[in-house]
């Protein structure tokens, strides 16, 4: 199960996939869209439909598959991108200037915007809510 990609200075993605850490030289953008062309769709329609369905404004969290649903840490447009995903965090610890991530995998991850984390964590919560409300 993927737990979360990353982008640093070097302008590759890090991507965290069952204790593996692979690295990709290639934008988020496309690696993204390579997952959602089995779904014929891309990330930019994604987004807009996400957007206006549950009327969120930035920050969108993407859900690519029933097992995949990232929340947006660092959004891809900016030059180091953070995103989570959701369904793969068995617990989290928070402190005042940061937030320890505990993946099933073992894995462990440290973000310091913890408004960031908080506020997505409770919009992938509305997001699962809405969508077990559609029986989707």
């Amino acid at each position: 199960m993927l737990d979360y990609i990353i982008r640093k200075s070097d302008n590759k993605i890090y991507v965290s996939i069952d204790n593996d850490y692979l690295v990709y030289d290639t934008t988020f953008q496309k690696y993204i869209n390579k997952i959602l062309c089995k779904r014929l769709s891309n990330l930019e329609a994604l987004e807009k439909t996400t957007k206006k369905y549950f009327s969120i404004k930035n920050k969108v969290p993407l859900l690519l598959d029933k097992d995949t649903l990232l929340l947006c840490m660092i959004s891809y447009r900016m030059q180091n991108l953070t995103y989570i995903n959701y369904f793969s965090i068995s617990k989290y610890e928070r402190s005042k200037e940061k937030i320890w991530i505990h993946f099933y995998s073992g894995h462990c991850l440290k973000i310091e915007n913890v408004y960031a984390f908080i506020k997505q964590y409770k919009l992938a919560r509305n997001i699962i809510d809405k969508i077990h409300e559609l029986d989707f």
